[in-house]
């Protein structure tokens, strides 16, 4: 009977530092409005993405290459990546009428955040 009681005394403290452990979560998540670096569901607009992107790229092109760590392969995908997004957001920002206050769509999210990805891996 004691070792019951002990038993469910620990399963309590337990659950309690859970909960508050996922009620810390859930309040930083609300506060930061559960977003990735790059926004993540178009909560960023064009121009602050074209933004990031381009000081993304800038850093790349004046750090990264010059000091010859990157490989031609790694130029490549850069590049590769590159053509992708700014394909993308041209696209929409030609979908927006030139708006750049228009919310970033999903998939130049996701084409910016991959950029970011091959970006960190080479540099």
């Amino acid at each position: 009977m004691q070792r019951s009681i002990r038993r469910n005394k620990i399963m309590k403290t337990k659950m309690q530092k859970f909960c508050a452990i996922l009620l810390a979560l859930a309040t930083l998540c609300l506060i930061s409005g559960c977003t990735t670096p790059m926004g993540g569901g178009g909560s960023l607009r064009l121009k602050q993405t074209r933004d990031d992107m381009d000081s993304a790229m800038t850093r790349y092109r004046n750090i990264a290459v010059p000091s010859g760590n990157v490989t031609l392969a790694g130029q490549q995908q850069v590049t590769a990546a590159y053509d992708a997004y700014k394909a993308a957001f041209d696209a929409a920002v030609q979908n927006a009428n030139s708006n750049y206050n228009a919310p970033t769509p999903n998939n130049v999210t996701q084409l910016a955040d991959q950029l970011l990805s091959v970006l960190g891996a080479v540099e």
